[in-house]
């Protein structure tokens, strides 16, 4: 594919516009303010289109939004700079093919977490529909990894923790950021927007079940039902 195509191409318009579409959810939902926050899209193979930095969202085309070759990060349409945080969808892109979509957001319950340095515990059927393990978070950065390559360090700690925790972007919502934020994905913007709304609802409940009682627990074989209604062959949850 020529990198010129894209304002051509109807399919890759439809993707950029449903992007544009969920980064403005991003701060409807308030799940971000201001110009925190991102929502990616991978379109086709080597190429995804990234939220413009710093820029407001009201004011902002989908046509404004740049477009990034996976394989060397070169900006291959758009006239304003990527987010700052490209690097690290870059890296998430290139290391696990079946992630569409990334969301970046800074809502409030599930950065609290982020801050706090803790993982979400999971402690109701409401977070074993999605996952059957705790939201993990990454180890911190060392200072050397701050220093340098600190976006792309980042795509290397949640690609770590997903694997200490013996996790795939395709079993698990998302990865909490030590002291920043989390990361989501799904297989488009859509999902991915909805994988970060979720989180944050998850991450709620946590916070309010531990303040009301500290000893809260699950057993595993109620994870294990509620996400197997959901999820894997003998799943039963909807009209399929």
């Amino acid at each position: 594919m020529k990198d010129l195509t894209f304002k051509k191409n109807i399919e890759h318009k439809t993707l950029i516009k449903e992007c544009h579409i969920q980064n403005v959810n991003l701060i409807k939902k308030k799940l971000a303010i201001h110009t925190f926050g991102n929502i990616s899209c991978r379109i086709e193979k080597n190429y995804f289109v990234i939220k413009p930095s710093g820029t407001n969202l009201s004011s902002l085309k989908f046509t404004d939004y740049p477009i990034v070759r996976i394989s060397d990060g070169k900006i291959v349409s758009g006239k304003l700079k990527p987010s700052s945080d490209t690097p690290t969808h870059l890296f998430l892109y290139k290391n696990y093919a079946h992630i569409g979509a990334i969301s970046h957001t800074h809502s409030k319950f599930a950065t609290a977490w982020s801050q706090a340095s803790r993982p979400i515990p999971i402690l109701g059927t409401t977070h074993a529909d999605y996952s059957k393990k705790n939201i993990p978070i990454t180890a911190p950065l060392k200072n050397s990894q701050l220093s340098k390559d600190y976006e792309y360090n980042t795509g290397k700690a949640i690609k770590d923790c997903l694997k200490i925790n013996k996790l795939d972007p395709s079993n698990c919502l998302g990865v909490l950021v030590r002291n920043h934020a989390p990361f989501c994905w799904g297989r488009n913007a859509q999902e991915a927007f909805n994988n970060s709304e979720i989180l944050e609802y998850i991450a709620e409940l946590a916070f309010i079940s531990i303040t009301i009682n500290s000893k809260s627990k699950i057993s595993k074989n109620l994870i294990n039902k509620h996400f197997s209604r959901k999820h894997g062959k003998k799943s039963y949850y909807g009209q399929r």
